[in-house]
């Protein structure tokens, strides 16, 4: 889970049973991210989860990858040693697909015992004049001045008019939403990077649920509505709260 600050970007990571993530700097070696013990995901662990945030400056690049991987590494020098995947990331001024390439180049495929997997991000400065943020009052317009505001900012970014209207009706449904089902403060925040990301933050514990409402509902249908306007969706926890967001896919941007 990365954060949109302006202060330098963290990651929060929480270990499921995977190997702890690398982190790789121009001009320095990967160090692993030493991560609190998490059972793994249907293996009788559960939440809640201990979590470790890191800062990470501009330029660095983030690692994560199955066990599975390691095994497969050249130059192994014992179970889950990432110090041979260390080497290969060294380099972390390349393109994240030559990365990536020369690590699936150089596994022995013999050694996989099964499916091995490598994200690599890297982190960039996000303008500032590409997020906008709005706290919304807790009153019965608050869904409409959301829906206005959103209809300025896509306005301004030159977003086309079939997602901006499809923004604004997600933006009314998770407004209400919060209002409805979630507590104060809530706040309003867009994203426009290669994808439009809608966010609803509010500081109610409870999440949403998807359900299909009736023909004869009043009500309900909001997050169904919202998962059909948008191409992902999903709900991020924090210590204050919940955020609500949705992810709309634009066309690619021209020079």
């Amino acid at each position: 889970m990365c954060g949109l600050r302006s202060v330098p970007p963290y990651v929060r990571h929480a270990s499921a049973g995977h190997p702890p993530p690398l982190v790789a700097g121009p001009g320095s070696r990967a160090r692993v991210v030493e991560l609190a013990a998490g059972g793994a995901l249907g293996g009788g662990g559960g939440p809640p989860y201990a979590t470790t945030t890191v800062t990470l400056p501009d330029g660095d690049i983030l690692a994560l990858y199955t066990a599975s991987l390691l095994s497969a590494v050249p130059g192994q020098d014992g179970a889950g040693d990432p110090q041979p995947l260390r080497r290969m990331l060294a380099d972390a001024d390349r393109p994240l697909q030559d990365l990536c390439d020369d690590v699936l180049y150089r596994l022995r495929a013999d050694a996989l015992p099964g499916v091995a997997v490598l994200l690599l991000a890297r982190i960039h400065p996000f303008p500032t004049d590409r997020v906008a943020i709005w706290p919304l009052d807790q009153e019965p317009t608050a869904p409409a001045v959301a829906r206005r505001h959103a209809r300025h900012q896509l306005a301004a970014w030159g977003v086309d008019e079939d997602t901006a209207y499809a923004t604004q009706e997600i933006v009314s449904e998770l407004v209400t939403n919060a209002l409805r089902y979630g507590a104060p403060p809530v706040r309003l925040r867009l994203i426009h990077d290669r994808a439009l990301t809608c966010e609803v933050q509010d500081s109610g514990p409870f999440a949403p649920r998807l359900r299909h409402a009736l023909s004869v509902d009043e009500g309900g249908r909001g997050l169904f509505i919202c998962s059909q306007l948008a191409h992902n969706w999903g709900i991020r926890y924090t210590n204050d709260g919940k955020t609500v967001w949705t992810e709309q896919a634009l066309p690619p941007r021209h020079p």
